[in-house]
């Protein structure tokens, strides 16, 4: 079994310490994750680093607001994570399913690992 980094947040396994994650795509989706996650300044001597997607919290939910965090998405995954590819950024909100919650809004990416073509997607809610 194959163990290429800890699975965040750290959880105690008896077998290895921590858990761990057992795929490629397992740790691409969590690096994906913190860059969605993090905040700009909030990665120690990295400043850049991140989309931070509780910046959009309060922000219009309209196209305007989600082209910004389709451009923040791309440039942030070009820049940090180049072995990936985007292949889209979907936006899911009241408006367009009414599953969702008022006040809330799923940002699905789905991406494509160029060096195993493995193909997936992971999904925030903001």
């Amino acid at each position: 079994m194959s163990n290429y980094s800890p699975k965040l947040p750290l959880l105690i396994d008896a077998a290895n310490g921590f858990q761990n994650n057992q795929t490629v795509l397992d740790v691409v989706s969590q690096n994906l994750k913190m860059i969605l996650l993090t905040s700009q300044g909030e990665r120690v001597m990295d400043p850049l680093f991140g989309v931070g997607m509780k910046r959009f919290l309060f922000e219009q939910n309209n196209e305007f607001t989600y082209s910004n965090i389709k451009a923040k998405i791309k440039k942030q995954v070009s820049q940090y994570m180049p072995y990936i590819e985007i292949e889209d950024v979907i936006f899911s909100s009241e408006r367009n399913d009414s599953n969702i919650s008022a006040n809330h809004l799923l940002v699905t990416v789905k991406f494509y690992i160029s060096a195993t073509g493995a193909v997936s997607s992971l999904t925030v809610q903001v």
